[in-house]
């Protein structure tokens, strides 16, 4: 495996700067592996862009407070995928996308290290993952977590205290 050397960092999501984030994802990600399902033909289309800034309009770059903290991952200067924390009843539900050329390249570690941290001093006493049976990359970053499965669907939560 490929480590990276460059430095991961974790910026907050705003009006400034998530056309990057859209750029990002556009040049290394499905639509389907950054944002939820928009009807029509598959791939990146003028509806679909406009469907993902206002998806991020719409939780974390709300006036009167966001539904989730929502942060771009830079790599080496580079917006490489995006990271969230969304407050629910069991604590902040960490998410997180990658561009597919910078995976396998301990980008996903240093991330999830930073979310815990953020959520730490947040004030969260725990952090919870979904994700599904066959996303083997993700599990394997929820190895310290306790984890349930139901189904396809794997919940791990790992306490903070």
């Amino acid at each position: 495996m490929h480590r990276n050397t460059e430095r991961v960092v974790l910026e907050p999501l705003t009006a400034d700067n998530l056309a990057l984030l859209l750029d990002a994802a556009v040049a290394d990600a499905d639509p389907l592996e950054v944002m939820p399902p928009v009807d029509g033909a598959p791939g990146w289309n003028a509806e679909r862009k406009q469907a993902f800034l206002d998806f991020h309009r719409g939780r974390a770059l709300l006036a009167d407070g966001p539904v989730e903290y929502t942060y771009l991952i830079v790599v080496g200067g580079r917006v490489v995928g995006a990271a969230r924390l969304q407050p629910g009843a069991e604590g902040l539900e960490a998410g997180v996308w990658i561009g597919r050329s910078d995976r396998g390249r301990g980008v996903g570690r240093a991330v999830a290290e930073q979310l815990r941290m953020v959520a730490a001093e947040i004030g969260a006493r725990r952090v919870v993952a979904v994700t599904t049976v066959a996303n083997s990359a993700a599990r394997r970053l929820l190895g310290a977590a306790t984890s349930t499965v139901s189904g396809e669907t794997v919940t791990a939560t790992l306490a903070l205290d």
